[in-house]
């Protein structure tokens, strides 16, 4: 992918979440540009669509760590309700220009 393209889809991401000082490198999951879940899915499904990029093997439990009940210890929940301790992964524009030169998602 050259350049152009690069640029295309790095103003693509800026204009869909509204982050005009978004580089290829700005996590859109952790630090001072992250935003929330529903967003970036939507990001996501946009992308998936007009780059031609089949995402179907993206793990979001990665990118945004399960947040059950904070106040009851995951013992006493079920699975579906449990707090996943674990810090969400980094998830950039550079990844979606990787992933967008091989037309699938390369990171799960």
């Amino acid at each position: 992918m050259n350049d152009v393209r690069e640029m295309e889809l790095l103003e693509f991401v800026r204009k869909e979440l509204s982050f005009h000082s978004l580089d290829l490198d700005t996590s859109l999951t952790t630090g001072k540009e992250s935003t929330v879940k529903e967003d970036v899915i939507d990001l996501i499904e946009r992308y998936a669509e007009q780059f031609g990029v089949d995402c179907s093997n993206l793990n979001w439990s990665k990118y945004f760590p399960q947040v059950g009940i904070p106040f009851l210890p995951n013992g006493m929940l079920p699975k579906f309700l449990k707090t996943d301790h674990n810090k969400p992964k980094p998830l950039t524009p550079r990844m979606l220009v990787e992933s967008a030169k091989v037309g699938k998602w390369l990171y799960d």
